[in-house]
Formats: structure tokens, C-alpha cells, sequence
């Protein structure tokens, strides 16, 4: 049995605990995906020839951002990962009929064409993260925040990585309503250094996880004067939404949701060889806790105030897989603690600023 468990059930029902049962919660592991080292060169030109692309093994294919209730993406959208001392890798394979983009300027807002978006956060315990959206021009955007949005998370614009390298090849025409196309490919390497002390003390070796995620926005489109523009409602004039695809769900339209983005562990060998991929501890867990976070958050949302007790949010007994998890909940002066208690394991805290802390 992985979490603890029935005694301490006893002793909180016995304590005068009114939750007669635990409340079941459906809970989502990330995807994973082990990212191998390079034996030689990569020549970023959006071409995938190498041999170690050749050998690295696809994502799974793209699906909506809330999941497999949602209809499947109608052009497949899948990526490949490598790394070496100096850069990350990343390769995407984008079907498309229709390849445009008119966004020329750095740091401009790329997804309002059709982009291709990396996500990257070093450490599996701060809500620090960058993100990186390119266009099928080539056009970079680079960010970092602080914080997801959610928390009041700034974001900064000035932030740039310049010796991030991309490349671009298109199977088709660029910006040709008159013929249809096939596919365009982006290949980047981003330095991984800066990247990588984001964490404090961090340094990459052999099993070191990241959270990482990708998405494609793709807009409808319309032809205006002999250009691509976004299709807009015919009777309110405003753009139509547009489809947002991803590897690990969101289960929202929000890719700010760092607990839901896929867990990717570096391996020293090269792609030709098969790693195991090594669960964190406590990932469970975390899933939970930021279960309850989100649920924290609506309430707020609603009453104006975080919830003071842990029934208000269902607790303090959650069961998810059979698995029965209890929760602390204690108020601070900045806001509140979320905490699952297993003397076996250690202890694992998630305050209202997504800080994760494990204790024995």
C-alpha cells in the first residue's frame, strides 16, 4: 500500500470526523517522456536527419488542452526531445493545409497566428517557468513568469535567451492561399544553462526530471485581399476562439497549469537506448494537493475569502485508486498550508503560492 492508512482513518473518524466516507477524486498523471543525450552535432535547420532524431522516440500525438473529452485535433501535432551540456533540442511535426504567419516582430504576442509553444519548468517544487512560442516564420517570443497567472503571476517580456537557435522547414508554400500544403517542422535549441538555474544548485545529470509541455494554437482562417487573416464571427465581428492542442492535458483552457505538464527525465545514453523512466516521489500527492489548490482558488473566487476548514473543500479524507490520502489544512497570515502527512514517506506541503515542501 503506498500511502498511510487505515489506523489513522480510525483515529480521525474516532476523533469525532463527521466524513463518514472518503471523497473520491479523479486525478491525472502527467505524460512522461525520457529525453537522451546527443552523440554528435545537431544542425538546427527544422530538418530531422541526424541520426540521434532518427533514433528518439515521438511524443504522443497532440490532443485538445481539456483532454480526450474533447474532440481530437483534425492535424496530427507530435514532437521529439534531445539535450546535450550546452542546448535543449526540440523538434515538432505540424500537419497543415494551409502554413501562414505574418508576425515579424521579437517578443510580439506570436499566437495570434498559428504557433508552437514550449513550456519549461527545472523544478518540480517552485511555480517558476518559461515559455517560448514560435511562428512558422521563425518569429520567437521568450517569457518568463514568475507565477502562473492564477496567483497574481508577473510575467516579463525582457527576458531573452539570444543564443536560442530555430529553424524552420515547410513542406509547401509559405503564405500561398492558392495551393494546399502538407506539414512544417520546427526544430529549436534552447540554452539550457540559464534554463537549469532557474533551480538553485541545479545542475543536469542522468535522471533529473523537468515539468515540460507543448502546444500548437491553431486559428480558423479567412482570405482577405489575397492574404491569410484569422476568421472572425460574421455577426459579432470578433475572431473565432481558437483550438488549442497540447501532449499533457490541461483538463482547461489554460496552459498555466504547471501541474499538468508532462514529467521529462534526462538520460545520459543515447536515443538508441531504452531508459526506464523513474517516477518522482510523492507525484500523487502533488497531484492532489493542487486539486484542492484549484479548488481553493474557485472558492475564493465565489466567497471572497479561502476556505478556513478542510471539509469546506471535501477532506480531510480523499481516496483516489483506492488509495486514502489525509489532509492538513492550516491557515497562515499570507494564506494557507495544504498538507499530506505519511510517516513512512515524509511529509508533502503546498502553500496558496504553489511552493511544494517536503519534510520528514
Amino acid at each position: 500500500m503506498r500511502f498511510l492508512l487505515l489506523p489513522i482513518f480510525l483515529i480521525i473518524l474516532s476523533a469525532g470526523c463527521s466524513q463518514s466516507e472518503p471523497t473520491k477524486v479523479d486525478l491525472h498523471y502527467p505524460e512522461t517522456y525520457i529525453i537522451h543525450k546527443t552523440t554528435s552535432d545537431i544542425s538546427i535547420d527544422g530538418k530531422m536527419t541526424e541520426l540521434d532524431w532518427l533514433n528518439a522516440k515521438w511524443t504522443s500525438d497532440f490532443i485538445d488542452i481539456e483532454g480526450l473529452s474533447k474532440p481530437l485535433p483534425f492535424y496530427r501535432t507530435r514532437t521529439k526531445m534531445l539535450w546535450d551540456d550546452d542546448f535543449l533540442y526540440f523538434y515538432a511535426e505540424m500537419e497543415e493545409e494551409h502554413i501562414w504567419g505574418d508576425i515579424t516582430d521579437r517578443d510580439a504576442v506570436i499566437f495570434y497566428n498559428n504557433d508552437f509553444e514550449v513550456f519549461i519548468n527545472p523544478d518540480l517544487d517552485e511555480p517558476h517557468y518559461v515559455e517560448f512560442e514560435v511562428n512558422p516564420l521563425g518569429t520567437l517570443w521568450e517569457l518568463i513568469l514568475l507565477k502562473p497567472y492564477r496567483i497574481g503571476g508577473p510575467v516579463s517580456n525582457y527576458w531573452d535567451l539570444n543564443e536560442t537557435i530555430i529553424g524552420i522547414d515547410i513542406d509547401g508554400t509559405l503564405n500561398n492561399p492558392t495551393d494546399t500544403d502538407s506539414i512544417w517542422t520546427i526544430e529549436m535549441a534552447i540554452p539550457l544553462k540559464p534554463v537549469a538555474e532557474m533551480k538553485r544548485g541545479s545542475k543536469v545529470i542522468d535522471g533529473t526530471i523537468w515539468k515540460m509541455n507543448f502546444s500548437r494554437v491553431q486559428w480558423q482562417y479567412d482570405i482577405v485581399n489575397g492574404e491569410y487573416d484569422r476568421k472572425k464571427n460574421a455577426t459579432t465581428g470578433k475572431y473565432l476562439p481558437e483550438y488549442n492542442w497540447v501532449w499533457s492535458p490541461q483538463y482547461a483552457i489554460d496552459m498555466h497549469r504547471p501541474e499538468h505538464w508532462g514529467l521529462v527525465q534526462f538520460s545520459d545514453s543515447s536515443s538508441s537506448v531504452n531508459v526506464t523512466f523513474n517516477e518522482p516521489l510523492f507525484e500523487w500527492e502533488r497531484q492532489l494537493l493542487f486539486h484542492l489548490h484549484r479548488k481553493q482558488l474557485n472558492y475564493k473566487r465565489e466567497h471572497g475569502t479561502f476556505a478556513g476548514d478542510i471539509t469546506e473543500l471535501g477532506g480531510p479524507v480523499f481516496e483516489h485508486n483506492s488509495e486514502l490520502y489525509i489532509v492538513h489544512l492550516m491557515n497562515t497570515a499570507s494564506g494557507y498550508e495544504l498538507t499530506i502527512r505519511n510517516p513512512q514517506k515524509g511529509n508533502v506541503t503546498l502553500n496558496n503560492q504553489e511552493f511544494i515542501s517536503i519534510s520528514k
